[in-house]
Parts: structure tokens; sequence; C-alpha cells
């Protein structure tokens, strides 16, 4: 009924047999590329690497003027210079930016230079990258009082907590130099901008 098996058909069942083999293999590997896939082209949540990490603070236009116009005042008609440090801090991660900043309005009252309101705060700079630079959007900062804590913590990653409310006397140490420094460049600049020279 079936008929008799030559050895030319057993070739022809062999190559078959050979082809279904490789089209499962084809199937297998089509099938884990199309699993692998998606997961690989994720796009970046915010607070990752959505913006590149590790950005320097001079690669962000227009610092200095940010800082006069929006976390600095003027209450005696005078300028406001600000100086700034970057806090040990991821930054750029999440397109924020973490500085210790220090703002002072001066003035010159008969030949000398005359402090007005001043300010010395961490401060949040948001970023956004366009045109291949970067540019402040907006910022935070912690409030005063009772909800200074909380909103650090809040505000601030926990790499920057000790060197915005030091606890040990080492801490303190460097909490004061750094506030001596800003102190020292913001003075530098304003006498520079008003032609004195330093005491």
């Amino acid at each position: 009924m079936f008929g008799m098996l030559t050895s030319k058909s057993i070739q022809h069942w062999r190559a078959w047999a050979g082809f279904r083999r490789y089209q499962h293999l084809i199937a297998t590997v089509a099938l884990l590329f199309l699993l692998i896939l998606p997961t690989g082209c994720q796009p970046k949540a915010r607070g990752t690497d959505a913006v590149t990490p590790s950005v320097s603070i001079s690669q962000v236009e227009h610092v200095d003027e940010y800082l006069a116009t929006n976390v600095g005042t003027s209450s005696f008609g005078g300028e406001v210079f600000c100086a700034s440090e970057p806090l040990d801090a991821d930054q750029g991660a999440g397109g924020e930016m973490y500085l210790w900043v220090y703002c002072m309005e001066y003035y010159p009252e008969e030949g000398s230079l005359v402090r007005g309101s001043g300010v010395s705060v961490p401060v949040a700079l948001h970023i956004e990258e366009r045109d291949g630079h970067y540019e402040i959007t907006d910022h935070r900062l912690p409030r005063d009082g009772e909800y200074y804590g909380p909103n650090v913590r809040d505000i601030f990653p926990e790499s920057t907590w000790s060197q915005i409310m030091p606890q040990t006397d080492e801490e303190r140490e460097r909490y004061n130099d750094r506030a001596k420094r800003l102190e020292e460049e913001a003075e530098r600049r304003a006498r520079s901008h008003y032609d004195m020279g330093m005491p």
C-alpha cells in the first residue's frame, strides 16, 4: 500500500528532516531576540540617566546670573554677587545639580564697600540639555526653621546631608572653611565690579 522505501526517498526524507530542525532553530532564535529587544530599548527613566551624570558646573550657562537674580536679594539698591561650590553628589543625575550658594548684596559708600542683604544656603538647580549645552530651568531650596531638616532630606541626596547639616567637628570645620571661601570669592567679585582693591 505504502510502497517500498528506496535509497533516494530516504535521502529526501533526511534532507526534509534536517530542514525542519533548521526552521525550529531559526524560530527559537527569533523568539529570544523579540523577548530581549523591548527591554534594551526602554526609554531611560527620570532620575537615572535621563540627563548625563557628572555634569560640571562650568557646563551650565549663566549660573552666577541666575543665582544673583533668583536666590540673592537686593534691599539697599546694591548689586548681588554670588559664589557657589558643588556638593558631593552625582551632579546632573535626574536633571539636578546640588550646590552650596553664598549671595551677598554689595554697594559702595564713602569709598568703602558695604554689605547689604545676604544668604548662604544649599540650592538644587534643575537643568536641561538644549542644543549641546545646559540651561537652568528651575531651582529648589529648603525653608527655614522646623522645615529645614525635612526639606533638606527631601530635596537633596543623602550623600550631601553632612555637608548641609554637619554633625561632627570635622564636618563643621569643612562647613566653615567653605563658608569662608565663598564669602571671600563673592567679595572679590564685588570689589572687581566696583574697581576697589581688596583691603
